[in-house]
């Protein structure tokens, strides 16, 4: 299991344990994790990329896919704690576009309250 999953005040937060590449070698198993939870109505999930410092054109595409699981069944989906690189990455594909942003998780957390 790549995703450590906890909750607090309602909200999911997944984090990509003891892992530092976002590449299809995960994105599967990271969809079979996330996606079930996104398709129950209402849900509110973050996704911790904090120690993430390499994403690629699949982990790119499997956050697409997430993205639209979440909005077709009303849940919520926003990721947080890029770095560096990262958000260079999400900067040049304009991804803040379709992409909730936050700099760390009690941002993300905040940003539910309002």
């Amino acid at each position: 299991m790549v995703i450590k999953l906890q909750e607090k005040e309602g909200i999911k937060i997944a984090r990509l344990a003891e892992l530092s590449r976002f590449t299809l070698s995960i994105t599967e198993e990271i969809k079979n994790e996330l996606k079930p939870l996104l398709s129950i109505p209402k849900t509110k999930l973050i996704l911790d990329l904090e120690d993430i410092t390499f994403i690629d054109s699949s982990g790119i595409g499997c956050i697409i896919s997430l993205v639209k699981t979440a909005k077709s069944n009303d849940s919520t989906f926003k990721i947080c704690c890029l770095n560096k690189d990262v958000a260079t990455v999400f900067d040049l594909l304009h991804l803040q576009m379709i992409l909730d942003i936050y700099p760390d998780v009690e941002a993300g957390i905040q940003s539910f309250r309002e």
